[in-house]
């Protein structure tokens, strides 16, 4: 896929172990040595979070003791932080970043990245990114943050980016709904997102390009193809390191949770790398039949990957890659049935001492937004 929007349609761009380490991320860990190849030239790792310090949704929150740890391990391992517009530059330009640079961002724009984050955040002087919903704002919604708010936090450095209007899964049509009113609902919904948000905030809102980070990390090939016409990059919930292989229609981040934000686990997912994966069959995530989709990856002429080291998860599943062509393509299945909601393939491989390559590929069946 191209590193910057392009039609979909001619572009290819839990159990959980001691300590809080997912089994599968644990075998991850354990498949660490020192063979691999040293940092691209053009990789960076995007984090993702929602609440702060809130303990009535441990789901969709760190709590600060998790997020001040995170800060003080980007710090103490001097990480790049940079704000998550110089890595979409970076795409386009195709142009260097420095190893380890890392993008913060926050969806939704819950009050909480103001009242905690925020401060912590500022004094470093570390840039970050809020992609917020605009309706629980617009509405005056409690536990969402003000404009007034947003205002003070843009003249502090944070910059704000598109989360939708409405926040519904935007790849989902209603009853009877054809795909020209489908596709005039969400460009409506998109832009009227935009439009309040550089109306309210102006230059603090990225709009070169434009940004929009997919309601639950959730869209399809059709959606993919509006948010390419409409020149915005993409951004889904899915892991993973960005690359200049990287679909700039569904870029990944790795999500915070604190069930999922152990130092462990967290520094490897910050090291990782990415996957240089230049297509891959299926590209649409959404799923009609519960059937596990046999996933096809093809890997850049140069990615000098060591196949025997190569490996793949789903859940708990290793998957043995199936290699159709050496080092350059692979197929994975895992068993089983695809569960209502989303769910994902993971794929990594050693990129030298403590690193991985990353990648993975997003699935959705049934119902939506879950």
């Amino acid at each position: 896929m191209a590193s910057m929007p392009g039609s979909t349609s001619t572009s290819n761009p839990a159990r959980r172990r001691a300590g809080g380490v997912p089994g599968w991320l644990l075998g991850l860990v354990l498949l660490a040595g020192p063979a691999g190849a040293s940092a691209p030239d053009l990789a960076a790792t995007v984090l993702m979070y929602h609440h702060v310090g809130n303990a009535e949704t441990p789901s969709t929150s760190v709590t600060r003791t998790q997020f001040a740890a995170h800060l003080d391990y980007l710090a103490r391992n001097d990480f790049n932080v940079v704000d998550l517009g110089e890595v979409v530059e970076a795409l386009r330009t195709r142009e260097p970043l420095p190893d380890r640079t890392v993008a913060i961002t926050f969806d939704d724009g819950y009050e909480s990245v103001g009242r905690v984050a925020h401060p912590m955040l500022a004094e470093r002087g570390w840039p970050y990114t809020v992609f917020v919903n605009t309706r629980p704002v617009a509405d005056g919604y409690s536990g969402y943050l003000t404009w007034a708010e947003m205002a003070a936090m843009a003249d502090e450095g944070a910059r704000f980016a598109n989360h939708s209007h409405r926040h519904v899964p935007l790849q989902l049509r209603r009853d009877n709904e054809a795909r020209p009113q489908w596709r005039e609902r969400v460009v409506n919904d998109i832009q009227t997102a935009q439009r309040r948000l550089v109306d309210r905030l102006g230059e603090a809102v990225h709009q070169d390009p434009p940004l929009l980070a997919y309601p639950f990390g959730e869209y399809s090939i059709e959606l993919m193809d509006v948010v390419a016409e409409l020149g915005y990059v993409g951004l889904g919930q899915h892991s993973g390191a960005i690359g200049r292989h990287s679909n700039s229609l569904a870029l990944p981040r790795f999500p915070m949770n604190e069930h999922y934000a152990d130092m462990d686990g967290f520094a490897v997912k910050v090291d990782a790398l990415p996957l240089p994966v230049v297509s891959q069959t299926p590209l649409d995530p959404v799923r009609e039949a519960d059937e596990l989709p046999t996933l096809t990856v093809t890997l850049a002429p140069d990615a000098a990957i060591p196949e025997a080291r190569l490996a793949c998860f789903y859940q708990d599943q290793r998957l043995e890659p199936r290699w159709l062509e050496p080092g350059r393509r692979f197929a994975v299945q895992a068993t089983g049935r695809l569960p209502v909601g989303r769910s994902r393939y993971n794929c990594t491989a050693p990129a030298g001492v403590g690193r991985f390559y990353w990648y993975s590929q997003l699935w959705i069946h049934g119902e939506a937004g879950t």
